[in-house]
């Protein structure tokens, strides 16, 4: 089953209304019961003889084995490498799990295929980019975004970055394995689409404010996708196979889009700050992982009640705003602060300041010119955005994790995440808007007392 939308990108390249041309290297998608008996038959069609797998503990029962068979009853040579998944949590795509992928790694294979969809998903690429090796996806649950994506976000030196990496020739899926995924990773897969209201907006937003490019064309297959998921919601409670194909497919559609950009901006926004932010915490606080998608979900609704409250601004008054720059906190207040939230990562998070100057107060100065100038312009995109709450009636529907509570997520952190989880990426959204108007503290405050209930 396959969406004429998806098909009409496959191996594609055109040139774009936005002056850009687009192009995608992904080509096969297979989404059909015992798909991954067709792995065998795909390789000889692409040309490739010795394919090196990679999996985890629950991944390799769920499909791998299946692949493992399929090759050795085609007589097609492979090795296979099993991650060992945490007994807690989730495997973290860091590069200790990088490490033991390229110390098992065959030298003589020529395509890396890996089976699963997150964690294995973002290793296996990353592996296949910085080897030189193309890369196949089996696909084990519709739980993230980025399965045909280019780019990888990884764990490095306690930092969550985000890598170049190399796009799927192929994605297969058999829609009896993702449909039996469990909830918790359907509604991730659908929490993370959701997530996109608010990204296309903080991507409007910043060509409105740093005339960023923005392309219309990518910005409407992502609300195709967008549109699909929450076509898909009420289905995926019940596994509904239809539903989780829909879901698939718009996944699918998301990594395409990311792949037009060049990057992750047509997918990643402000919400996905908030959950990177969150990971980080995690590890160093050694608390097992949550799911990407779940967490971009709880940041969604977040970040929609900013949009929400700018919705409803008044024009602020620039003048004063610009009086008030000199009153700050400073270069090394705000290092302290970074050093408190960010803890071993900080030194990454300064560096990164130092080199983008998202906080000087020239490049203020200059956005707060342009914001005057176009505050009309801002308000009506605002008004445009969905209200937090049917966002989060939606996950609620689904059963999914709709405040930081229902997973973990303290009111402390929280707190630091709205303040400081901007400084995560060299990227303009709704949370440096809050800031240039020097409304995101007390933005925060609002925002922990309404969905931050407990002590």
């Amino acid at each position: 089953m396959q969406s004429k939308s998806i098909n009409q990108y496959l191996n594609c390249s055109f040139e774009c209304s936005c002056g850009r041309k687009h192009q995608s290297l992904f080509a096969h998608f297979i989404f059909e019961p015992n798909a991954i008996q067709k792995l065998p038959e795909l390789l000889e069609q692409l040309g490739y003889k010795r394919p090196y797998l990679i999996s985890d503990t629950h991944t390799h029962e769920i499909a791998g084995r299946q692949a493992e068979e399929a090759l050795r009853k085609a007589d097609i040579r492979f090795a296979s490498h099993i991650l060992k998944s945490p007994e807690n949590g989730d495997l973290a795509a860091d590069e200790h799990a990088l490490g033991s992928i390229a110390m098992a790694n065959d030298k003589e294979a020529d395509i890396i295929v890996s089976i699963g969809t997150g964690t294995i998903n973002d290793l296996g690429r990353y592996f296949s980019y910085i080897t030189g090796r193309p890369f196949l996806l089996i696909a084990t649950a519709p739980s993230m975004d980025g399965l045909v994506s280019g780019v990888a976000p990884l764990i490095f030196n306690n930092m969550k970055i985000t890598f170049p990496a190399q796009e799927p020739l192929a994605l297969i899926c058999d829609p009896d394995i993702m449909s039996a995924a469990p909830l918790k990773m359907l509604a991730a897969g659908a929490a993370d689409i959701l997530g996109k209201y608010n990204c296309l907006l903080d991507w409007k937003l910043s060509s409105i404010v740093n005339d960023e490019y923005y392309c219309d064309t990518i910005a409407d297959i992502m609300r195709t996708a967008v549109d699909q998921t929450m076509e898909s919601t009420k289905g995926l409670a019940s596994h509904d196979s239809k539903a989780v194909s829909i879901l698939t497919q718009a996944l699918v559609l998301s990594g395409i889009a990311m792949d037009f950009s060049g990057n992750s901006r047509p997918a990643s926004g402000a919400e996905h700050h908030q959950s990177h932010y969150w990971e980080m915490q995690f590890l160093f606080d050694g608390i097992p992982a949550v799911l990407h998608g779940t967490k971009v979900g709880i940041g969604t609704v977040l970040m929609l009640e900013l949009y929400n409250m700018l919705a409803e601004m008044e024009k602020p008054d620039f003048a004063k705003t610009r009086k008030e720059i000199s009153s700050r906190p400073s270069m090394e207040e705000w290092e302290k602060e970074i050093r408190r939230c960010y803890r071993d990562g900080a030194e990454g998070i300064i560096a990164l300041e130092k080199k983008a100057g998202k906080n000087d107060a020239e490049g203020l100065l200059k956005r707060l010119s342009v914001m005057e100038e176009k505050w009309d312009e801002i308000s009506a995109l605002a008004k445009t955005a969905p209200k937090s709450s049917e966002i989060y009636h939606v996950l609620e529907e689904m059963g999914a994790a709709k405040v930081p509570a229902d997973v973990g997520i303290s009111r402390g952190y929280v707190y630091d995440s709205i303040r400081y989880g901007k400084e995560l990426r060299d990227r303009y959204t709704i949370l440096q808007l809050m800031w240039d108007i020097g409304k995101l503290d007390e933005a925060a405050d609002k925002l922990v007392e309404k969905y931050c209930k407990e002590s």
